[in-house]
């Protein structure tokens, strides 16, 4: 009896890290893309990839391209989290999925253990 409470327990906890891990994996790839796309329209990223020069002509200009390289490396930050974030969710999705692998293999050992004591003559 409580074998199987710890059995079902088990079982249940590693395929929550599965979907933990997907949910994590998926919610990191698509904030990824979002924050790229609003790295795309930024000015500061655009002349930063360009690698070129600027010529400021008011203090407005300056200040509006001061603001937009703040948030290019907000953006750049969030980015790097959200690669990280998906990394823990592949890794809990990949710890999940391996226990349960090894889980399965070990009770198909003892099935077939308790099988072949079954039909083996005493």
């Amino acid at each position: 009896m409580r074998q199987e409470f710890y059995r079902v327990f088990l079982d249940r906890l590693l395929f929550t890290a599965i979907i933990g891990g997907l949910l994590l994996a998926g919610y990191a790839a698509l904030r990824y893309v979002d924050l790229a796309s609003r790295l795309s329209g930024n000015m500061a990223a655009q002349i930063h990839e360009s690698g070129g020069e600027v010529e400021l002509e008011s203090k407005g200009q300056a200040q509006g391209l001061m603001a937009s390289d703040i948030e290019r490396r907000r953006l750049v930050a969030e980015q790097f989290t959200m690669m990280v974030v998906g990394g823990v969710g592949l890794a809990l999705l990949g710890l999940g999925w391996l226990g349960a692998d090894i889980l399965r293999g070990r009770r198909k050992k003892a099935e077939a253990a308790s099988a072949s004591l079954g039909t083996a003559p005493p």
